[in-house]
């Protein structure tokens, strides 16, 4: 996730700018029926005695407007946050982007 301070600054975005392209290319060549290359296989990171997991992740939960599949002004918990910046108004996860308002326990402004 990409904590956003409140002056705009921001790091470690090149970083995962070069992770989620890696997982782009991987997608479209997938979607295109490539398949990694042996020589690729052969290199990668061997994972034995493994099984299918969860972990959370970050993510948000508030009373949604305006979300194309959630009904107006329901309880929702957004996709994976990747973008956080509370003091700039808005917040970014995997599938979209949310304006913020108040956060939970403050005085409405």
């Amino acid at each position: 996730m990409i904590v956003v301070s409140p002056n705009g600054e921001c790091c470690l975005v090149r970083e995962h700018l070069e992770r989620l392209r890696g997982l782009v290319a991987d997608i479209e060549a997938l979607s295109r029926g490539q398949h990694p290359t042996a020589a690729r296989l052969a290199d990668a990171p061997f994972l034995s005695d493994w099984r299918p997991s969860f972990r959370p992740v970050p993510c948000l939960v508030g009373t949604a407007v305006g979300h194309p599949g959630v009904a107006e002004r329901h309880t929702a918990r957004t996709s994976d946050l990747w973008v956080h910046a509370p003091e700039l108004g808005y917040a970014r996860t995997l599938s979209r982007l949310y304006r913020l308002g108040a956060r939970s326990g403050e005085a409405r402004q």
